[in-house]
């Protein structure tokens, strides 16, 4: 039945016509809650159960209108809010309407489940119980937000913050320590929205300048620097070398070498079985399974981690211990039992700093640095994933990506021949030249045509040859030296030998006997 005006009804409002008020579509249902307190001023003013009435004073009747059906909305909405809090209190379900601590709660209980069920490894659910407790989030006070409150304002909001904040040091956070608690609210509001469904959307999915983890797995040893690792470590206690050449040598995982005993070393095959993994949970040892299904394997060990393994077995033997298989490899100095892993990560922190190596290079980055020397060695990089245990093969590509400076370094060294080297020639060819090594006569030719600005034929060959040889040994004095021994050398040893004279070589400009043509 359609609504009507009644004349009685708009008698009450002088401001406005019976006929004026038809026209604008008025009715007396649109009146409800509204007066008018002066010409032109119309109060709407609706009841809430809830709380204070609502009322707001206009200067138009439709305004006022607006505003009435904006407070019966406001009343309604609170109504279905507060009937959804009721049903969540009553069943302990979570909504919408229920505090993200609540939720939060909700979400470690099903971790925690996960990882009964082997889901998810003790180090993820840690991590996740510590997040809860982070002080920075706590401080911002989101954890007393209703869910629903929590909108992609709020989440930049928080965000904002977390990048405003200052340490103990005064200096702003770094960005690892920002994503840790952001990538917690990310993880819980999905949680909200895929899982629970109580939400539509994540509001952590679009914050502007979103905090990523930034990884120092890249920091790794040069070639060179292993080298002087294995020097270094041999006048450190045997403990602490063994674990360092193991590391080092086999890439395995910190945790996966502490979970190492002694039955785990097969001495016929080289090998060690990877099975397991230490890490500390809330302040006790734990040994579990490995990181991922990929982690459990079979790996060479190179002989010298076997011997080192075996000698470390004979001092503790030595100590007046009984060192029995099942024992575990790595252990207390006073007793077979393990002690914490932090402690021979800060060992190692201190060794790298008296030593020298500037770099700041965790003992998990000895993973790293055997990973980089594997793939860039390797022609069956396949072997590399399955020896580090990786569990994807994309894993084991990233360490190619970044490997190798020295394939970088090989880059650069072509393009420096190619536009630096007029001859077209290393140093060594330079060598091999003067000391009747070099067999590319067609390419001599040429060289020698270059260096004396000269037409080379039969009747000039040997002659300009030798003043090529003289010229060349004039200019690199170390030629001299090495000639003697000449006959002790093979091609890749001078090969060898002249590669780290590249760079002298090409700040050397090698000229024509005659300067009208530069080379």
């Amino acid at each position: 039945m359609p609504q009507k005006l009644s004349r009685s009804l708009i008698k009450k409002y002088p401001s406005i016509t019976y006929n004026d008020a038809i026209q604008l579509g008025i009715t007396d249902e649109d009146l409800k809650y509204i007066s008018e307190i002066a010409p032109n001023k119309f109060r709407a003013s609706v009841p809430n159960p809830f709380g204070k009435r609502l009322t707001k004073v206009e200067h138009s009747i439709i305004d006022a209108i607006h505003t009435k059906y904006d407070f019966l909305k406001k009343v309604t909405d609170e109504k279905i809010r507060l009937n959804e809090q009721n049903e969540s209190v009553s069943k302990n379900k979570i909504t919408k309407f229920s505090k993200v601590s609540e939720g939060i709660q909700l979400y470690l209980n099903e971790r925690a489940k996960d990882l009964d069920k082997g889901f998810i490894q003790e180090a993820t659910y840690s991590l996740d119980i510590d997040c809860s407790k982070n002080a920075y989030l706590i401080a911002s006070k989101i954890f007393n937000d209703l869910i629903i409150d929590v909108d992609e304002n709020r989440a930049q909001d928080l965000t904002n913050y977390f990048y405003d904040l200052k340490g103990t040091n005064g200096k702003k956070l770094s960005t690892n320590t920002i994503y840790k608690p952001f990538s917690f609210m990310h993880k819980v509001f999905n949680y909200f929205k895929n899982d629970l469904k109580i939400i539509t959307y994540n509001p952590f999915d679009n914050v502007k300048n979103k905090p990523h983890a930034i990884s120092n797995e890249k920091t790794y040893l040069t070639e060179e620097e292993m080298h002087y690792i294995h020097d270094r470590v041999e006048f450190e206690n045997i403990r602490f070398r063994t674990l360092i050449v193991l590391l080092l040598d086999s890439g395995i995982r910190r945790e996966e070498a502490l979970a190492l005993k002694f039955e785990n070393i097969n001495k016929n095959r080289n090998t060690a079985s990877i099975k397991s993994a230490v890490i500390k949970l809330k302040g006790k040892l734990i040994v579990k399974s490995t990181k991922t299904k990929a982690s459990e394997r079979e790996i060479i060990l190179t002989n010298n981690s076997i011997d080192l393994i075996n000698k470390y077995r004979q001092f503790k033997t030595a100590c007046g211990f009984v060192v029995k298989d099942d024992d575990f490899i790595f252990t207390a100095w006073d007793s077979m039992d393990l002690i914490d892993p932090n402690r021979y990560s800060a060992e190692f922190k201190k060794f790298i700093k008296r030593i020298g190596i500037k770099k700041d290079i965790p003992l998990k980055n000895l993973r790293t640095t055997n990973a980089t020397f594997f793939v860039a060695n390797a022609k069956n990089l396949k072997a590399v994933q399955k020896h580090e245990g990786h569990s994807s093969f994309e894993t084991t590509m990233k360490f190619y990506a970044q490997s190798n400076l020295d394939e970088e370094r090989k880059l650069v060294d072509i393009y420096e021949q190619k536009f630096y080297n007029k001859l077209g020639l290393s140093m060594a060819d330079l060598y091999r030249i003067i000391s009747d090594r070099f067999n590319d006569d067609k390419k001599l030719i040429s060289v020698l045509e270059k260096v004396t600005n000269e037409y080379i034929d039969s009747n000039n060959f040997d002659i300009q040859l030798e003043c090529c040889k003289s010229y060349f040994k004039e200019l690199f004095p170390i030629f001299d030296k090495i000639q003697k021994i000449d006959n002790l050398l093979t091609d890749d040893e001078i090969e060898a030998i002249f590669k780290g004279f590249t760079s002298l070589y090409l700040n050397i400009k090698i000229e024509p006997f005659s300067p009208s043509l530069k080379i």
